[in-house]
């Protein structure tokens, strides 16, 4: 925010191999390298313009890249630089670890380097999470237009069906690029482990994802239950994570997944144990909000040029 209460990492990439594409997208150019750099918009690298438009919005700072010097030591932003190069949970750890030391007890905001939000986009998301602030987490949900081919060279990218209210019908959303998070509340060892495996299958079927995670995770699951079980208290881990991951990722998957459901299983998994226990009336926060360009990540070199010929895109 304006006044500096809230810390914001930019996640730099930490692999540079080219994202996989789903089988529809087969047509599409994947793009390789740290994409904060790597990827140019008028000539400028992609990290140096969504760093203007997070100033821009009065609603972020003080900004931090998390990726490694080598690449974005030449950054031209007043952004600070987190030095890490490891894979995308340790990043966002590492990065974690050192915001909490500077900014202890706030809430911290996540964006991807590879997104080109409208200004006005941000200021309304924020507004939504202001309101609803303190949350353990919040995390927008994309409203989709009807029509794919609104989305042009991003259609191919994967919808998810979410039903707003009971007796509502479900909406299609694209998961937005931004989040905000209270560091003391979540699970940081199981995070490393969840996004470094869900890195993998970003772009996937959800079947396949839930397979993926949940065949990954298990193994770890249990080692932390069991260290819990040693250490004298419950071990929950295993409950709280994979039986709610499974139950919404399937609902998801049929187009039957509630909101108020998701964002309580959502708290389940990611939310320490202990602090749900202190604070009961936390909520994890799903918005469904409006604001395209959050969920439009540059994943390809069509989806690239399409930015590149939006109007005010080296703004």
């Amino acid at each position: 925010m304006a006044d500096g209460t809230l810390p914001t990492i930019i996640l730099g990439g930490s692999d540079r191999r080219p994202v996989r594409l789903p089988d529809d997208a087969r047509d599409k150019h994947p793009l390789p390298g740290y994409k904060g750099v790597d990827l140019r918009i008028h000539s400028r690298p992609v990290v140096e313009i969504l760093v203007e438009r997070l100033e821009a919005s009065g609603e972020f700072g003080p900004i931090y890249i998390a990726g490694p010097a080598s690449a974005y030591g030449a950054v031209k932003t007043r952004a600070g630089l987190i030095d890490t190069n490891g894979s995308v949970g340790e990043n966002i750890v590492n990065s974690i670890g050192e915001v909490r030391l500077r900014h202890p007890g706030a809430p911290v905001a996540f964006a991807t380097c590879d997104i080109l939000p409208d200004v006005e986009a941000l200021r309304s998301a924020m507004a939504d999470w202001k309101r609803r602030a303190p949350c353990d987490l919040w995390f927008p949900l994309i409203r989709a237009p009807r029509e794919r081919s609104l989305l042009g060279a991003s259609s191919w990218k994967p919808f998810y069906h979410v039903v707003p209210e009971h007796g509502q019908p479900p909406v299609d959303v694209l998961p937005g690029h931004l989040l905000v998070v209270d560091p003391d509340a979540v699970r940081l060892r199981f995070i490393h482990s969840l996004l470094d495996t869900g890195y993998r299958t970003r772009n996937r079927s959800i079947l396949y994802r839930i397979f993926v995670l949940v065949g990954g995770l298990v193994g770890g699951i249990l080692y932390h239950d069991a260290l819990h079980v040693l250490g004298g208290r419950l071990p929950t881990l295993t409950r709280d994570t994979v039986g709610a991951g499974v139950a919404m990722g399937l609902k998801l998957r049929r187009g039957r997944a509630i909101l108020a459901d998701l964002e309580n299983a959502v708290r389940s998994i990611f939310v320490k144990r202990r602090h749900q226990d202190l604070f009961p009336d936390r909520r994890v926060a799903l918005p469904i909000l409006e604001g395209l360009s959050l969920a439009l990540d540059i994943d390809t070199e069509e989806e690239a040029r399409e930015q590149e010929q939006a109007p005010g895109a080296n703004a």
